[in-house]
């Protein structure tokens, strides 16, 4: 059987989740220039019989990865359609986004630029050249699908709230949405996600759009990571209570784009694993009020048992363990006494002093349609993972913020 090798393309490789899944590659690569490679071990193929049975891949195949930022490959340039071919990947992920919510407001040309016509002109490259692609979304495709889930009368919900951050406290909070649920964007970067969803999977039915929600990573700038910061440097923080959804660790959805890869690679006629629109975010719901005492008391739990015989063990990435990775600069320990205080999203605008793109009042997220989908997936794709990449894929969001912080390293905290 002839080894065969599977070309990736990861567009806005220098974001959260670019990063990430460069960061989670279930084998080590091999690094060049201008692309990773990423070999298969023959010893983690599946059983001989259902490779036979299935005829699906010889030892030394291989994935390799070209990853661009937005410096090395411009979505929005007139010359993309060549650039693409010149590359000539057999999957596209697309993670590049204009993500500046508020910037969009004033700026709604570069949104769609970014947000509609380039994954647009992906799908069509795509569906010509006989590509899979799969493009990121937000849950800021919806609205307020139930009305304002609060009404005026969040304070009762949130105001007197203590005790374990964790605990399901979301009052009249309604179901998690499924991708039947009617999209009815907010904001203009909302409108230009939509638009994106819409046009790709019109211009190529056959390309698998995830909408994802809450995204937070060791990597850039994001929610985690500033309330870590802020939390050692504030005696007060005053976070919005009257917006609920469901934070997710990019690393999580990275590693369940890998499983999808890596069935594709395994498919012999290299044909879409999965299409059309699906969710993935953690389980569970929270507001960004309780999602910030969260992290607060992990944090400080962690700053309780920092003997490294008491730490959690971090997932492993290869044969590297994710601490390895986290070289990042250590915060100071949690200002004491530091207070969370709940605030309506008009209370925070008005804080902020400058107008706020508008924002669904409940984006949670339900991931049970693309969990059913994988599933569903033939047995022997399943067992090509290595044995020591464990999967956060469908645990809670309290479970994937520990694991997150984990890996920051609890000793630093002190």
């Amino acid at each position: 059987m002839k080894a065969k090798t599977t070309r990736i393309l990861i567009t806005g490789a220098h974001g959260q989740l670019g990063q990430a899944l460069l960061a989670n590659l279930p084998w080590l690569p091999e690094f060049s220039p201008s692309r990773l490679r990423m070999e298969i071990p023959e010893a983690s193929l599946v059983p001989r019989s259902a490779v036979e049975h299935h005829s699906v891949i010889a030892p030394g195949s291989a994935i390799e990865i070209v990853a661009l930022g937005h410096q090395q490959l411009d979505l929005t340039s007139a010359d993309l359609p060549e650039r693409l071919s010149e590359i000539n990947a057999d999957v596209i992920i697309n993670c590049a986004a204009y993500n500046a919510v508020d910037a969009a407001e004033q700026d709604m040309a570069a949104a769609m630029a970014l947000n509609a016509e380039a994954p647009e002109r992906l799908a069509i490259w795509c569906r010509q050249q006989g590509a899979w692609l799969i493009h990121i979304s937000s849950d800021y495709v919806f609205g307020n699908v139930f009305g304002h889930v609060f009404g005026n009368d969040w304070g009762s919900v949130f105001g007197n709230v203590s005790g374990n951050a964790s605990a399901n406290m979301l009052g009249n909070a309604p179901r998690a949405l499924t991708e039947s649920d009617v999209c009815q964007p907010l904001s203009l970067y909302g409108q230009s996600k939509l638009a994106g969803e819409q046009r790709l999977l019109k211009a190529n039915p056959g390309a698998l759009v995830l909408r994802t929600s809450w995204l937070y990573s060791r990597f850039g700038s994001n929610f985690v990571l500033t309330m870590r910061r802020l939390l050692t440097e504030r005696p007060e923080l005053k976070v919005v209570a009257d917006q609920v959804g469901t934070p997710t660790w990019a690393e999580a959805l990275a590693r369940l784009i890998w499983q999808l890869l890596i069935w594709f690679h395994l498919n012999p006629e290299k044909s879409a694993v999965l299409s059309g629109c699906f969710h993935y975010a953690a389980t569970g719901q929270c507001s960004w009020y309780l999602f910030t005492k969260e992290i607060a008391e992990q944090i400080a739990k962690q700053q309780c048992n920092s003997a490294p015989s008491s730490q959690a063990a971090p997932l492993q990435t290869g044969s590297r363990s994710q601490a390895a990775l986290h070289a990042q600069s250590n915060p100071a320990p949690i200002t004491p006494g530091c207070r969370i205080t709940p605030v309506s999203t008009a209370e925070y605008g008005a804080l902020l002093n400058r107008a706020q793109a508008p924002r669904p009042a409940y984006s949670a997220l339900d991931s049970s349609a693309l969990k059913d989908a994988m599933a569903a997936m033939p047995s022997a794709f399943r067992c090509y993972l290595p044995k020591d990449y464990p999967s956060p894929i469908w645990l809670s969001w309290q479970a994937q913020l520990a694991l997150m912080l984990s890996g920051l390293g609890a000793s630093s905290l002190d």
